[in-house]
């Protein structure tokens, strides 16, 4: 068997400057404890090691140290909870730029290749977990050439012969901001920083470290497409999510159940009578005085089939972020499904579903295109309340692939989703009303690549209220509906970069449509607009279905 081992370094810190240490071992994940050393200088939350922030006494530098112990469980590949102990050591070294005083801690000088955009994490040294960072850029020369988001300030691709000086400055603000309701401005500073556009025709004499300017624009680009491959995901989960419940709604509005066989029966049992109409009074007196009846019952279970039905749905559209990022999209699924009644008020089905989803992003750090192809597996069903309405769910799993324009790479993903609503069913002048509340969540795991070398898993969660409303009426040989339907999405998450309308916190939704059914198909066109309610995040779509049962 393999040797086990803790793999993570020995590390300095600068000076009243918290460290979070990531403890990792030679192969997959393991549990850490905290067995000796400088221990009350360090917390331990998983496998996330912080050293606290300390101060020097003499301006020298300072060692601490801590012994960590690692216990593998349950690998086939390391003995049976294989365990490994190491003491790691923490150097504070002295910051002869932190007084105490509020001040910007990111790095003066920066460079880039030309024609290449340069993200810039800005950072502060307050770690005042009741104050905020708010940064902004005030003036400089090049201001122009320099956008803000949040705390990333982002230098624009520049050709290197743009102007005879190739470096660009901008003047940041950074404000220390109370972490309440009030938000009372506290301290505020200034720093000038500076991007130079490095010559393409000069010889590197700092190679060491330009590609490593390369290789964080590349990973900056990576991390955008996958954010992007994300969004796609969820977005088609979203259709999955909505088509299944449209199924159920459709079952229980409608109630339809045509390619079901019923073996009822038109009487309840069969009828014992006689010819003799004294000697059939006789024995209808003898059998009512002994609580019987001369009806011999038979079963009245009712038999059904599954019911087949496909559904296909086209969606073109485009949204916005809160900043300058946007994305047209496309989008065509085709899902098929299968459900029966279990009992009178209880209703079961399956589904298979088919999705592609084509967007064009322009963004900071990423343009083009992804196509995304999804497949997924679903099951949903109803729990009917007789006339308190009822509780509808779903769940399903999912796999998807990325093709990213300009690139043979394809990233991958994994996936499952699930909600679960309560729906009531109204009716008013002939209108119906179905208010509902409904729980979403869906995870999404991205695999890792030749860029990002690790995976990453997100989860999001959301609470939605709204109500469905429409109005059914003859129309030639068919049925024409015309429906409204209103919601307002919470993400229960807050981690706004990964949301459908990018960093949208709060959402709503207004989606206004017809359907027409003949026989047993039913078209559907509908307009969706969903905007954020925290920024100005907001997307539109047309939708075109055709559904059809066999």
């Amino acid at each position: 068997m393999l040797a086990f081992f803790i793999t993570t370094n020995n590390v300095s810190t600068l000076e009243n400057t918290s460290k979070v240490i990531t403890l990792a071992v030679n192969a997959g994940s393991a549990t850490f404890d905290i067995t000796g050393g400088d221990a009350d200088k360090f917390t331990l939350n998983g496998n996330k090691l912080t050293f606290k922030a300390t101060a020097l006494k003499d301006g020298n530098d300072a060692t601490y140290r801590i012994n960590i112990k690692a216990t593998k469980v349950f690998d086939l590949h390391f003995p049976l909870f294989a365990t490994d102990e190491q003491t790691l050591v923490v150097t504070v070294t002295n910051n002869p730029d932190n007084d105490g005083k509020f001040h910007i801690t990111t790095a003066d000088a920066f460079s880039t290749p030309e024609n290449t955009n340069k993200v810039i994490t800005l950072a502060t040294n307050n770690k005042d977990p009741l104050m905020y960072n708010v940064f902004e850029i005030i003036d400089g020369e090049d201001a122009n050439k320099f956008t803000l988001k949040g705390d990333e300030l982002t230098f624009k691709a520049t050709a290197f012969k743009a102007r005879n000086n190739a470096t660009y400055r901008v003047n940041i603000r950074a404000t220390k901001v109370e972490n309440n309701i009030i938000n009372f401005f506290v301290e505020a500073v200034e720093k000038t920083l500076t991007v130079t556009v490095i010559n393409p025709n000069t010889v590197n004499t700092n190679a060491a470290k330009l590609p490593s300017v390369e290789d964080d624009n590349t990973k900056a680009t990576a991390r955008a497409v996958r954010k992007e491959s994300k969004t796609s995901s969820k977005a088609l989960l979203a259709k999955t999510g909505k088509t299944l419940r449209a199924r159920l709604s459709h079952i229980r509005y409608k109630n339809q159940q045509k390619s079901s066989f019923s073996a009822n029966g038109f009487v309840s049992g069969i009828q014992v009578s006689f010819a003799d109409s004294q000697t059939n009074s006789f024995i209808n007196r003898v059998l009512s005085a002994n609580g019987l009846s001369n009806v011999i019952p038979i079963s009245s279970r009712k038999v059904e089939r599954w019911d087949i039905w496909t559904k296909a749905k086209v969606v073109i559209g485009k949204s916005n972020g809160s900043g300058a990022n946007k994305t047209k999209f496309n989008l065509k699924s085709l899902n098929i499904g299968m459900d029966r009644r279990i009992a009178q008020d209880k209703i079961i089905g399956f589904a298979l579903g088919l999705g592609k989803q084509d967007r064009t992003s322009t963004g900071s750090d990423f343009s083009g295109d992804i196509d995304t192809t999804q497949y997924t597996l679903s099951s949903y069903g109803a729990l009917e309340l007789s006339n308190k309405g009822s509780i509808e769910a779903v769940l399903g799993v999912a796999k998807a692939t990325h093709d990213i324009s300009n690139s043979a790479d394809q990233d991958n993903s994994n996936g499952f989703f699930a909600s679960i609503a309560y729906r009531a069913d109204l009716q008013t002048q002939s209108v119906d009303l179905s208010p509902f509340i409904r729980y979403d969540i869906n995870r999404i795991k991205m695999k890792a690549n030749d860029i990002l070398t690790s995976s990453e898993t997100n989860t999001d969660e959301a609470i939605a209220l709204g109500i469905d409303i429409s109005k059914t009426a003859n129309y030639k040989e068919g049925q024409l509906t015309r429906f409204v339907s209103l919601e307002y999405k919470s993400d229960l998450r807050r981690d706004g970069n990964d949301y459908l309308s990018k960093n949208a916190e709060q959402e709503v939704s207004v989606k206004l449509g017809l359907d027409y059914q003949q026989d047993d198909i039913i078209t559907s066109v509908s307009y969706e607009r969903i905007q954020s309610t925290n920024n100005k995040a907001h997307s539109n779509g047309i939708e075109g279905t055709i559904r059809w049962k066999f």
